[in-house]
């Protein structure tokens, strides 16, 4: 896909489907045709009957080898980044790369605060973990285009059921840094707030337990559609 960046993009963000309404995304993505598919994180089941770490990490390795087409098109790029719940030394090499226009301007965080306790998920880390994640990949893309993080940044569709903020402090602290540029940020994580918002310039999409098409290029971004992911 050689398409001029001032062209755009369709791109479709999911995240949060824990390993169900697989058939359903699968329908979206061929009714919808995106260029890029973004997975913000937690495709996954955990697993959690199973004992031991290295059973249940086998375990999502072999649904993902059965299950992972489902997100595959020849008419897109797909990209994944982990969240929580895809376990340590989980990967998928052949799902890192980007739309060619986009190398070098795109972030792609996996870390989780763990400012309110550990639940014993993956990459749950303090802020100084987070902040280095955040800027070893500021190194590879220093002028980026496009965030995408299992987690929003702080104080931004962030907030649980419980009225707790839980989102990427040193994201927030980054973008407001710029100033609220213009810029996408794709995330989950937080099922309780699903949907967009901008703050200033930037537009920031939770995708959790469902899905958004948005419509991007340099000059801005806005969403055509989005929705939960039911069968």
């Amino acid at each position: 896909m050689n398409k001029p960046v001032e062209g755009g993009l369709r791109i479709l963000a999911i995240s949060d489907l824990h390993g169900l309404h697989f058939k359903t995304a699968s329908d979206l993505i061929d009714d919808l045709r995106p260029d890029w598919i973004v997975l913000c994180g937690d495709l996954l089941p955990d697993f959690g009957k199973i004992p031991g770490v290295g059973n249940r990490l086998q375990a999502q390795r072999e649904f993902w080898q059965a299950y992972r087409r489902t997100f595959i098109r020849d008419f897109a790029v797909t990209t994944l980044v982990r969240g929580n719940h895809e376990i340590e030394g989980f990967q998928d090499p052949a799902l890192c790369r980007l739309p060619a226009e986009l190398d070098g301007h795109v972030v792609r965080l996996e870390g989780v605060p763990a400012e309110f306790g550990t639940w014993g998920w993956s990459r749950e880390w303090q802020d100084d973990h987070l902040e280095r994640e955040l800027y070893d990949q500021l190194r590879e893309a220093p002028e980026p285009w496009i965030y995408i993080s299992h987690v929003p940044p702080y104080g931004c569709l962030d907030t649980t059921k419980v009225g707790e903020q839980v989102g990427h402090r040193p994201l927030a602290r980054h973008l407001q840094g710029l100033g609220w540029p213009n810029a996408l940020v794709l995330c989950g994580h937080v099922h309780e707030s699903f949907g967009s918002m901008k703050r200033d310039q930037t537009l920031i999409v939770n995708a959790a337990c469902g899905y958004v098409l948005i419509e991007w290029d340099k000059d801005g971004s806005r969403v055509i559609t989005s929705g939960i992911v039911e069968e």
